[in-house]
C-alpha cells in the first residue's frame, strides 16, 4: 500500500543511522522535523536514552546490528516509505536555508537530479558554527532510491547512480557536529581508521611505505590550507592533526597488516 502523503511536506523519507547518541539525535531530529513524511531512524544498539528521544519526536525506530556505515545506511533505505530518501547522521544539523531550499524544490515538481550533494560544514569541538571562511564536503545525502543507492562500503558512504542518472549540488549547507570533545575525536578517528585498513582494497608495499612518509606533511597542509582550517586559530590546527594522524595511521595499519 502506497504511503499517505501530507499536502505540506514533501514526500521524503528522512533516515537517521545511529549509536548513543543521546546527547545529539534530538537537536538533529528539531532541524528535520518538517522537511519529510516519515522519520527512519536505524539503531545498532544505543543503551543510553537515544530510542526513547527518537520515538518522543515521531520517528521509527527500526534495530540492526552494525556491519558497516553502507549496510547499515543500506538497510535503512529498505525502511522507507518513499523514493525520495533524506539522509543525515544524527550528529548533523540541517540549517534553516537548506530546509528551505528542499522545500521549495519539490514544491517546484520532482526534482530533476537522482541524487543531489549536500555541502556539510565541519564544526569544531566546543563551537556552535562553523569556523571563520569554512570549507565544506559535498556528501551524498537526498537521493531517489528509482535510480540511486548506497553501496555496500563498510568504510564509507559511497552512491551508486544508474546509468544516464545525474547528480546535483545543493546551494545550502548542513552543519557537522562530528566531534563531542577532541578525546571522543581521536577515538572516533582511531575506528575508521582501523575499520578502512581492514576493509580497503590492499594498495601495494612500496606504495605504503612511500606514503607513510608523505601523508602527514601533505595532509596538514591540505587541512591548514586548501581547508583553511589555519583561520580557526588553535582548533584549526588540532583538527588538522588530528585528521592528518588519522591518515597516517591508516597507511601504518595497512601496511602492518601487510
Amino acid at each position: 500500500m502506497a504511503p499517505q502523503m501530507s499536502q505540506q511536506l514533501p514526500p521524503i523519507s528522512i533516515l537517521i543511522r545511529c549509536f548513543n547518541e543521546a546527547d545529539r539525535i534530538g537537536r538533529t531530529l528539531e532541524s528535520v522535523k518538517e522537511l519529510g513524511q516519515e522519520i527512519i531512524v536505524i539503531d545498532s544498539g544505543s543503551t543510553d536514552d537515544t530510542v526513547a528521544i527518537a520515538k518522543s519526536h515521531g520517528a521509527k525506530v527500526v534495530y540492526n546490528s552494525w556491519k558497516g556505515f553502507g549496510p547499515q545506511r543500506s538497510f535503512g533505505e529498505t525502511q522507507c516509505s518513499f523514493d525520495w530518501v533524506f539522509y543525515i547522521d544524527a550528529d548533523e544539523v540541517v540549517t534553516s536555508g537548506l530546509r528551505q531550499e528542499l522545500t521549495q524544490m519539490f514544491a517546484a515538481g520532482e526534482p530533476e537530479c537522482a541524487c543531489y550533494l549536500v555541502r556539510n560544514t565541519m564544526v569544531l569541538p566546543g563551537d556552535s558554527k562553523p569556523r571563520l571562511f569554512a570549507d565544506f564536503r559535498k556528501v551524498p545525502r537526498l537521493y531517489n532510491l528509482k535510480h540511486a543507492r548506497i553501496k555496500l562500503d563498510p568504510s564509507y558512504d559511497r552512491m551508486q547512480l544508474d546509468d544516464g542518472y545525474k547528480m546535483g549540488t545543493l546551494r545550502n549547507r548542513q552543519y557537522h557536529y562530528s566531534f563531542r570533545t577532541w578525546a571522543h575525536a581521536l577515538s572516533k578517528l582511531n575506528y575508521t581508521s582501523e575499520l578502512a585498513a581492514e576493509t580497503q582494497k590492499q594498495k601495494p608495499i612500496w606504495l605504503l611505505r612511500l606514503r607513510l612518509v608523505t601523508e602527514l606533511p601533505v595532509e596538514m597542509f591540505k587541512y591548514l590550507l586548501v581547508r583553511r582550517f589555519i583561520f580557526a586559530g588553535w582548533k584549526g590546527f588540532a583538527f588538522a592533526a588530528t585528521q592528518s594522524f588519522s591518515r597516517f595511521s591508516r597507511i601504518l595499519k595497512m601496511l602492518e597488516k601487510r
